[in-house]
Formats: C-alpha cells, sequence, structure tokens
C-alpha cells in the first residue's frame, strides 16, 4: 500500500486533523483494462486526483481537516483487489474511495461497499446497466456517449455499420445497445467482431471491411488495440473519406499514440484525418475551465519534475468528482457516508468538459462531442449536445415502477452473465500463461528457488478456478430461473419485449455451453500442471500417514538424487531414510514438528541439514500442508528444496554486516539512524564525539530525553523533518545544537528517509559533520566583505559599484538631461590662514557633512570636493524628472545651512551657488583612488555661474530657469559675460513659490564653529 501522494500545496502546519480517502489504481498492470484506460492512463488519472486534492488543501482542506490520500496500487485479480480494499476500510477506515479501473474491479467491489457502508467514486466512462448507491459513476454511460454519436453517424455518414470490439464486457454490453438502436433506427448491421485483448492483428478483419464496404466502422476496442487497429487500418490504405471509423474508447491520449507510431513508419498523418471519435471531453475544448485545468496539470508535472502528458476525459472527472466530494461535505457538514450522498443529489460543477450535475440516480449530466481529427493529429470538434441527462438503464428506469424493476433486473443480468462468461475466459487464460511463465522461469532461475513458488502459484490458480467455476454453474441456474419468471410476467405486461428476452435466454444458454468447454480446459490444465510438477526444481511430494501408522507416498517428482542422493525408487522404499538423513542435531527438532502438523493440521516451513551420501552437508526447506480425509488418513503436500547456496549467501551478508560495523566504528563522521520523530536509535563514536558525550549510549539517551533532539531552534528541528518526510531526504542542511556543557556548536546533516514494501516512512539515516570551525570563518569573512562593501559604497555611487562588480574595466554614461551645481565658501582662503589646520579641517568638515546629508535626503549624488568647493549633481546616476527642482531645494537647504556656521568673529559664512541644466559624460577614472566624474560644457558652465556669481545668492542659466520659473521666485541679474561663452541672461534663485509635495527638505542644528 503505496501512502505516497505529493501535493501542489504546502498543508497548514497548525492543522493536524485530516480525512483519509482511498485512491486505489491498477498502477501496476501492464494490460489494458476493461474501462478503457491502460497502465500509463491509470498513472495519469491517480495524479489528476492527487491534483485535486493538493488544491483543495491548499484553499484550507474540507470542514477545517487536510485531506491525507491513501494511494493503493490494486492488484489485478479480483479477489485480490477486494482483500487490498476491505485492509484499507477495515484497518484504516476509510470510507471514501476514488478510482478503481476495470468494470470487473468495479463489480467485485460492490459486495464490500454495501456491506461497509463505503462510498467509491468511479471516473470511467463505462457500459451501463449498473446503478449502485455506493457508487458515484462520474464518467459517461451509453445513452450520453453512445446513442447521440449512432444518431449523428446515422445522420452524416450512411446507415450500414460494421462493430469491431474488444471481448469483454464494455464491448459486449455497448455492441448489444448498438445493436438495439440500429434495429429501432432501420440501420443495417454488416457485421461484428471481437477479439481477445491480447491479438493485436486486425489485417484479415480490415481486408473483410475493404471488401463489404460498410458506410461506417465502429470500434469498441480497448485503448491500445484501438492505436494498433487504426494503424493497420492506414497502412491498408482505406481513407476516413471512403470508410470512416468511429472510435468510442479513443482519447487524446491514444491520439498521440498513434501519431508517433505513424510518424516513426513514416506514415503520413493524413492517412487518419477523417476518422472520428465520441467523447464527453476532448484537450482542443475552448472554454475558461479547461484552459484553467490544462495550466493546472502543467504546473503539476513541472513541480513533479514529469513529462506533461496528453490530457484525456477520465482525468478530468477524476478531478472533478474530488470537488464534487468537497462540495457535498460541505453541504452536509459531515464527513458521514449516508449524509454526504444525500447532499451530493443536486450538486454542480464546472468541469473542465462543462457543467456536470449529479443526478439521483448516482449518475452526471455531461456533454456529449463528436470530434474529428485533423491533417495535423488534433481532435477537432465537429458537433456538440448540451448536457444529457444519464440513462444507465437505457431509459427503462422511467417506465412504470412495477415494469421498470423487472426489465433492470434482467439488464443487470445480463451484464453479469457477459462477466462470469468472460472471466472463464480469462481464467483458463491466466492458467495457460501462468504455465508457460512457470517452464520460462525454470531456465532463468536456481531450481531450488522456484518450487515452492510453483506450488503455490498453481495449486492457488487451479483452486480458485474450480471455485469460481462451480460458483458460475449455480449462477447460471439462478440466472435462468430469473429469466423464466421475468418473461412470465413480461408477457402479460410487455408483449412487445417477449421475443427480445426469448433471445437474451437463448444467448445466455449458450454461454452455458461455452462455460462447459471451459471447464474441459481446466480438466486439461490439471493433468499439464502434473506434467509441469515433474520438471520443477526440488522434490515434490505428496506423503500420506493412514490410521494403523503405514506412512506411503503415491507421488515424488523426480529430484531426489539431487538433493539426497537416492533415486525415486530408493526414496519410496524407504521413506525412514528421510528422517535418518537428518542431521543429527536436526532430527528430534523435525519429528516434533511433523508429529504436531500432523495433530493439529498445521502447515509448517522448515529449514535443515541433510547428512545424506554427500561429502558436504546441504541445507534444505520443506514446505507441507496437511490436509485429513474423511477415512482418516493424514494427507501432505509439499516440497523440499535445496537452500544451501541460499544459507551461503547468507553467511557472506553476516560477514559484510561485521565489516560494515567495523566501519561504522570507525568514521570519523558522525554517523546515525533516527525515527521519523527524530530520536536516534543507533550513533557511532564519532558522532558522540561531535556533540561531547563519552559513548553513543549516552548520546541516544539524550536525544531521547530532549524533544526537540538538542536543536537551539525547535523550528528549524521540525523543518528538517518535514524535509525528509515530504522529499525523502536532505543534503547540506545546516543547524545549531546543543553539546553536552550546552554550548553551541554548528552541524551539517545529509540524510535520506526509509520505507517499507507499503511505502510508508519508518526511519531515516545520515551523516553530521561539525562545521562550527567552517560557520565562524564565513562570518568573519562576511563581516569584512559588508566592511568593504560600505567603504566602496562611500567613494562611489551604488549603481558604479555594481558594474564594478560585473567586471566592467570601462564604466561611463551620457546623459542628456541632468543638473550640476557647483558651490564655494565666500573668503574662506583668507579664514585657512588664520585658525590652526586642525581647527580648518574639523570645520571644513562639520560644513560638508551637513551638505552630504542634504544630499542623501534629496536622492542627490555628490561627486567631490576641491579645497572649500563641493560639486553636486541631480539625474545621475539614475535618472530622474525632477532633477533641476531637486538641485533647486538642495541650493536653498545649503544656503540656509552655511549661515547655522560661525566664524571665528562670530560672523556667519556665506556661500557662492551656480546651477546649469544640460548634458553631460559621466565615468569612474584612475586605477589607484579611482573617482566617479563629470565632464562636458554644461560642468563648465556651472563652475562659472558659481565663480562669476553673487556672495549669499543661488545664480542659475537660462537652461535652469526655464524648467523651475513655474514653481520658484527668480531676479533677473542681466547679461554675464562669461569666460569661453560670451554674453549670457543668468538669474538669481530667491525661493520657491508654493509648498513642495514630493521634497522634504529637513533643517539642520545650528552648529558654531
Amino acid at each position: 500500500m503505496d501512502r505516497k501522494a505529493k501535493s501542489l500545496n504546502t498543508e497548514n502546519k497548525s492543522r493536524t486533523e485530516v480525512i483519509r480517502v482511498g485512491v486505489i489504481h491498477s498502477l501496476s498492470d501492464l494490460r489494458n483494462d476493461a474501462s478503457g484506460d491502460d497502465v500509463g492512463s491509470e498513472t495519469l488519472i491517480k495524479d489528476a486526483t492527487l491534483m485535486a486534492i493538493a488544491e483543495i488543501n491548499r484553499s484550507g482542506g474540507i470542514l477545517g481537516r487536510a485531506i491525507d490520500p491513501i494511494v493503493v496500487d490494486i492488484a489485478p485479480n479480483d479477489q485480490n483487489i477486494a482483500l487490498q480494499t476491505k485492509a484499507l476500510i477495515t484497518e484504516l477506515e476509510i470510507k471514501n474511495l476514488f478510482g478503481c479501473g476495470t468494470s470487473s474491479n468495479r463489480k467485485s467491489l460492490i459486495p464490500l461497499l454495501v456491506k461497509t457502508q463505503s462510498q467509491l467514486w468511479y471516473p470511467y466512462g463505462y457500459e451501463g446497466l449498473e446503478c449502485s448507491p455506493n457508487i458515484f459513476y462520474t464518467g459517461t454511460c451509453p445513452n450520453q456517449v453512445v446513442q447521440p454519436a449512432i444518431d449523428w453517424l446515422l445522420q452524416h455518414k450512411g446507415d450500414r455499420l460494421y462493430l469491431i470490439g474488444t471481448d469483454g464486457i464494455y464491448s459486449r454490453t455497448v455492441n448489444k445497445i448498438i445493436r438495439a438502436q440500429l434495429k429501432l433506427q432501420n440501420g443495417l448491421l454488416l457485421g461484428e467482431d471481437y477479439i481477445p485483448r491480447n491479438i493485436t492483428n486486425y489485417r484479415d478483419i480490415i481486408a473483410k471491411i475493404k471488401h463489404i464496404a460498410p458506410t461506417t466502422v465502429v470500434i469498441t476496442l480497448s485503448l491500445e488495440n484501438s492505436v494498433a487497429f487504426l494503424r493497420q487500418y492506414a497502412e491498408a490504405g482505406i481513407t476516413a473519406a471512403e470508410i470512416p471509423v468511429l472510435a468510442l474508447r479513443f482519447t487524446d491520449l491514444e491520439l498521440r499514440q498513434l501519431c508517433d507510431r505513424l510518424q516513426q513508419d513514416q506514415i503520413e498523418l493524413g492517412a487518419i484525418a477523417g476518422h472520428l471519435a465520441s467523447a464527453n471531453y476532448f484537450q482542443s475544448l475552448d472554454t475558461s475551465q479547461n484552459q484553467d485545468f490544462l495550466q493546472k496539470v502543467a504546473h503539476w508535472f513541472e513541480a513533479g519534475q514529469k513529462t506533461l502528458p496528453v490530457v484525456h476525459g477520465t482525468m478530468q472527472s477524476a478531478y472533478s468528482q474530488v470537488f464534487l466530494w468537497k462540495q457535498a461535505v460541505e453541504s452536509a457538514q459531515t464527513f458521514d457516508v449516508i449524509a454526504v450522498r444525500q447532499a451530493t443529489y443536486g450538486q454542480s460543477f464546472d468541469s473542465p468538459a462543462g457543467k456536470i450535475v449529479c443526478d439521483c440516480n448516482q449518475h452526471i449530466w455531461t456533454a456529449c462531442r463528436i470530434a474529428e481529427i485533423s491533417s495535423a493529429g488534433n481532435f477537432e470538434i465537429l458537433h456538440t449536445i448540451d448536457p444529457i441527462k444519464p440513462m444507465p438503464w437505457l431509459g427503462v428506469e422511467d417506465l412504470p415502477a412495477n415494469t421498470s424493476t423487472v426489465a433492470i433486473e434482467l439488464l443487470a443480468d445480463i451484464t453479469q452473465g457477459i462477466q462470469q462468461s468472460w472471466q472463464l475466459e480469462k481464467d483458463a487464460q491466466d492458467l495457460e500463461m501462468t504455465i508457460a511463465e512457470l517452464l520460462g522461469r525454470g531456465h532463468g532461475k536456481g531450481r531450488n528457488q522456484l518450487a515452492p513458488e510453483i506450488t503455490r502459484a498453481v495449486m492457488s490458480k487451479l483452486f480458485n478456478a474450480n471455485q469460481r467455476l462451480l460458483k458460475t454453474q449455480a449462477d447460471l441456474l439462478n440466472v435462468e430461473g430469473a429469466l423464466r419468471d421475468a418473461n412470465e410476467l413480461l408477457e402479460q405486461r410487455i408483449e412487445q419485449r417477449t421475443i427480445q428476452l426469448q433471445k437474451t435466454i437463448k444467448r445466455l444458454q449458450n454461454e452455458a455451453t461455452d462455460r462447459q468447454q471451459a471447464e474441459m480446459l481446466l480438466r486439461e490444465s490439471q493433468q499439464r500442471f502434473s506434467a509441469i510438477a515433474d520438471n520443477v526444481p526440488g522434490v515434490v511430494y505428496r506423503a500420506i500417514l493412514h490410521p494403523d501408522g503405514e506412512v506411503s507416498m503415491p507421488y515424488i517428482s523426480p529430484r531426489t538424487q539431487e538433493i539426497f542422493g537416492i533415486s525415486v525408487e530408493e526414496f519410496t522404499e524407504h521413506l525412514e531414510w528421510v528422517f535418518d538423513m537428518a542431521h543429527p542435531e536436526d532430527r528430534a527438532e523435525l519429528n516434533e514438528i511433523v508429529q504436531n502438523s500432523a495433530e493439529a493440521l498445521i502447515t509448517f516451513e522448515h529449514e535443515y541439514r541433510v547428512s545424506s551420501l554427500f561429502e558436504k552437508v546441504k541445507w534444505v526447506r520443506i514446505i507441507s500442508q496437511p490436509h485429513r480425509h474423511e477415512n482418516g488418513d493424514t494427507v501432505w503436500d509439499g516440497v523440499i528444496i535445496d537452500i544451501s547456496h541460499q544459507k551461503q549467501i547468507e553467511e557472506s551478508l553476516r560477514q559484510a554486516e561485521e565489516k560494515y560495523r567495523s566501519i561504522f566504528e570507525r568514521a570519523i563522521e558522525g554517523i546515525f539512524q533516527a525515527l521519523p520523530d527524530g530520536c536516534y536509535t543507533n550513533a557511532n563514536p564519532a558522532l558522540a564525539n561531535i556533540y561531547g558525550y563519552e559513548t553513543p549510549s549516552d548520546l541516544l539517551t539524550k536525544v531521547a530525553d530532549d524533544p526537540y533532539r538538542l536543536f537551539t531552534e525547535p523550528e528549524r528541528y521540525r523543518d528538517l523533518l518535514h524535509q525528509i518526510s515530504t522529499n525523502g531526504a536532505v543534503n547540506g542542511f545546516e543547524a545549531l545544537v546543543y553539546k553536552s556543557d550546552r554550548s553551541i556548536i554548528w552541524i551539517l546533516i545529509n540524510a535520506k528517509a526509509n520505507y517499507d514494501r507499503q511505502g510508508n516512512f519508518i526511519s531515516y539515516e545520515g551523516l553530521v559533520q561539525d562545521i562550527t570551525e567552517r560557520k565562524q570563518t564565513e562570518q568573519a569573512l562576511k563581516a569584512e566583505q559588508e566592511k568593504s562593501e560600505n567603504l566602496l559604497l562611500n567613494i562611489l555611487p551604488k549603481a558604479i559599484v555594481s558594474e564594478l562588480k560585473l567586471g566592467h574595466n570601462t564604466i561611463a554614461s551620457r546623459s542628456d538631461n541632468v543638473t550640476i551645481l557647483f558651490a564655494d565658501i565666500v573668503d574662506f582662503t583668507a579664514l585657512s590662514t588664520q585658525v590652526s589646520p586642525n581647527d580648518l579641517v574639523t570645520m571644513l568638515n562639520e560644513i560638508f557633512s551637513s551638505f552630504d546629508l542634504l544630499a542623501d535626503r534629496l536622492g542627490l549624488e555628490k561627486i567631490k570636493t576641491i579645497g572649500d568647493a563641493y560639486m553636486v549633481v541631480g539625474g545621475l546616476p539614475t535618472a530622474r524628472a525632477d532633477h533641476a527642482e531637486a538641485i533647486a531645494e538642495m541650493a536653498l537647504a545649503m544656503q540656509r545651512a552655511i549661515a547655522q556656521f560661525k566664524r571665528g568673529d562670530d560672523t556667519t559664512f556665506r556661500l557662492r551657488i551656480g546651477i546649469n541644466t544640460g548634458a553631460v559624460v559621466a565615468g569612474v577614472i584612475g586605477i589607484r583612488k579611482f573617482i566617479y566624474d563629470l565632464w562636458g560644457d554644461a560642468v563648465n558652465i556651472a563652475s562659472r555661474m558659481e565663480s562669476h556669481g553673487l556672495a549669499g545668492g543661488i545664480q542659475v542659466t537660462q537652461s535652469t530657469y526655464d524648467l523651475l520659473q513655474d514653481k520658484y521666485s527668480f531676479w533677473y541679474r542681466g547679461k554675464v559675460f562669461i569666460k569661453g561663452r560670451g554674453e549670457m541672461d543668468t538669474y538669481m534663485l530667491l525661493d520657491r513659490k508654493f509648498p513642495l509635495s514630493t521634497l522634504e527638505i529637513p533643517e539642520l542644528n545650528s552648529t558654531s564653529v
């Protein structure tokens, strides 16, 4: 039982309650199933269910509970399926199941579902003629996709049909429905063939079709067989324009497979263009719900690192039915099966196939779509019928109550008879396959390894087949009796149906003849088994203990010479040698086991040594099953096989384990094994040393006592367990832990999860390293890197630093629209001769530091200081639309700030500021003490504006004035002669006209120098 189920969403960690559901599919069965989905498809259907569950869990679950999906790979045998599902229901108390697979699987589970009051959600299209209250059928039934398709076919393609199906429940039942519909609508059936699923050569049938020339071929072949048929149909050169094919079990997935095979065979895809399929869903459906579903599928498979699949109808049904169940649970406000079942009736959901509604007959309303294969190898939808009411009993359920009940019972008996006939043929085939398989396996394995497996497998097959045959014969008698009673009743009430019922009875009688033939095949198989047993490795025997104490052996296979060194004749004449040849130390125990088996009729399996005529002692295993005849004889059927080689392997394993233990004890890294809760079960001395304990047992005791297993951070401990349980492993997981003296160290953990055969997470194991020194080194290195980073950011703009890190050797850029400011302290040169160097530098540092703060807060870039001059730019290195406005605010703020600084004579400093706007080139120069600088005519003019300005004033050029005149006050100074440019119009910036909404200028505290 595989409990692994991935999720698109991480469940809320605070939610502890879950509701378990079963997700059951035949994931490992390599054959096509009878409901129309192969192995790959079954896996996709399972994934669609898990995808819906993950989506619901992400949105909060249902009634505050997360859904816990238990995924079960059900065996293909009906009896095993029932046993597996029973274990799921009784042991794990699961009441809601999703999936199931074939029609025979579904039918085998109905008694169990009824007995345990459990609910199955079945997403497959099926043959109809069934309505169990313990099953919701969310696929399609024949009146929704078969009957509408035949109606359309008769109207558009012609009325002469040829039917081909896989020999099974689905095809035979659906084709009965098609025959009745043809008769009702005056159509003509030209031929009808059923092919066993293991036959994939259709060339003879295709040749017959070409000769008969029907208007359309209707196939209900299984998915895999549909691909093979259409490929051979294309190879035969028959096009859809001549004789089209309507496939009733053919999805986008099979179309993709067919196209791939045609391309491999170098056949044009146009050879299959025009053939038809009928379903409620195709991937090309252009609706918002379907597009959203396809995106979720893509996300799901990308997250699971799987190949994106082709989506088909059963996948979307499996996805949608989970949401129907969720809605019903929330409507009922309980998970009780009966209450939820009642709440499901009438529930609707906008599925990828369109709106679906659950009817009171456990089926859904859904649309029918008829699609045509295009020359590009895709389905193009030709015709859509609005959601159709489900009628699994083909409308019989709408007859008066007393009439419909009888008719429904008769229809149910038809499908049951088909299933029983098909099952008998399947049993005979299985026996043949088992015999062939055992003969083949005898060549590839040691004979001693096959004997018990052969005996059990074949005897089980024979027993089950005989039991099923007896049950089938009894069921046939019951069916025939029910048909006779129903026939009398229907003759009185539904006279027009008498002929149809008589044909059904005759058909069942023919099937009884088929069963007799199957019984004959079983007897022949038993005879072949006797021949096979003679060639089984080991000694197969039958021993009888008679009431008078005598022992006889009516059968023994001819392998006694290989194990005991004596012939069959000697073995039969001297049965006492069996015990005499047992090793003296094992003889008493063997006698006791045989006596207990005889008294209590207990099957036994025992290993002992044989010291017969061989030089070396041999190990053998005896397996024997007793039963007692009415005459008092005690009979053992069993096998004795040579296991000497196995014992040698076990001894080698023991020695290898000792070597592993030596490595484990002497390793320098910590090695551990732990339970799913993190508690250590094993640890080596190196791990104990890492944690500061003298012995591993001391460490194990301390870890068991600590709920967080010595982790300093509980959340980090929980994260470790979550990663291992979710991903199956962790690599490079770092954490802080306590040593024995409560000091804290860094450790690195690499671990992987261990699972049992059912896929349950049972433990994990891994390595631990002490990385404290490495972490300390990394932290010191990081601190030094941060210091270097901060130092670099104090020299260059952040954007320029980023380019330097990328390894750019030349950093330069042109900006066509920036504003440059130059400021100079008036008469500072004279002051520098009057104060000490220390006071001078302190004074300049305080003034320019206040300017730096202003530049940072206004988002401007300081370029440099030269003596008592200060240069700043707006719009570099990052462009901004308000560069001129920001520089204007900087200039006004600098004038206010300089007024707060005092000279030694208590007079204030004054600034001369010049501003210009224009294009510049910016870049980094130098290889030592490099600097970010500006060049261009605009820079020179800004410098001239400062040098030709007025003390305490802010002089700007015409270009700057044009950008600021609406928001700031100026007075026109007039024309000023500028070196290298001649006369220029200049303006003196006074103040802003209005309060600013985006720039905030902080006030600086007055500072006395």
